[in-house]
């Protein structure tokens, strides 16, 4: 099912939520709370069927804001995949160096196993923060325009059932897509980027290199900065969210996992 397919069904939800509330409002039943669902719903109707008109507007806009931001999705999915490589060619190095570590004799007391064992766990938490960054990337590039839809599909239930979570869905969609491929830049104008920091290979073939220079560039590089990067991005889409829908937003995906 494909993206015009879902609004085609929204928008015949959008009229089924109209008539429901005219049919609410013509009932002769002089019940308080039945009544006040008539005037809603006819509104609502007539909202989520303006959402449905305006769904390739929603398009253009994103095209046109991401052309003055500069958003480029090649560059920055070429990034990003840079960043995990390079952090797999960190992993690679220390889990050469724990190699030849333990099979040194007597490698049961030497006490940087510890520490070479705890840098290869984190080099393996930061290779999870980026792929589940580029597990969101994926579906925002491609399928915003279908998150997009499945929004207003939801905004055009009756009853107001999806309202929430659809305002969000459309929010999401459009403050991703514009702001995730900005991440590089945002990065580069703090002096965090990974990629543009160059590691001598005397850093990257310690253990006091990896552990005071290199660890810590991708502890800010990959995890702290990008995590509070898409934390504005989060508050962005909840307030956006909030503003389409009228009603409290929450994101259609937990971000609390990265």
């Amino acid at each position: 099912m494909n993206a015009f397919e879902i609004l085609a069904i929204s928008q015949d939800l959008s009229s089924l939520t109209y008539f429901i509330g005219a049919l609410i409002m013509a009932l002769p039943l002089p019940v308080y709370g039945l009544k006040r669902w008539g005037p809603r719903m006819i509104v609502d109707g007539i909202y989520a069927s303006i959402l449905v008109n305006l769904y390739e507007s929603f398009l253009t806009l994103m095209e046109n804001l991401g052309n003055m931001l500069g958003v480029n999705w090649a560059y920055y999915m070429n990034w990003i995949y840079q960043l995990l490589l390079g952090e797999l060619e960190v992993y690679t190095t220390i889990k050469t160096i724990y190699s030849v570590a333990i099979s040194a004799p007597y490698s049961g007391f030497n006490p940087f196993l510890a520490t070479i064992g705890l840098l290869l766990s984190m080099i393996s938490g930061f290779m999870s923060v980026t792929g589940t960054i580029i597990v969101i990337s994926q579906l925002i590039l491609n399928y915003s325009g279908l998150i997009i839809s499945l929004g207003i599909l939801l905004m055009s239930l009756p009853f107001r059932i999806g309202r929430s979570i659809g305002g969000s869905m459309i929010a999401f969609g459009i403050v991703f897509y514009l702001g995730l491929p900005l991440l590089p830049n945002f990065l580069s104008s703090f002096g965090v980027n990974i990629l543009q920091q160059g590691f001598s290979q005397s850093e990257l073939n310690s253990i006091s290199g990896l552990a005071t220079i290199v660890i810590p560039a991708y502890i800010e590089g990959t995890v702290l900065m990008p995590l509070a990067y898409i934390g504005i991005l989060t508050s962005i889409t909840l307030g956006l969210g909030s503003a389409i829908s009228g009603s409290y937003s929450r994101l259609p995906i937990p971000v609390d996992f990265l």
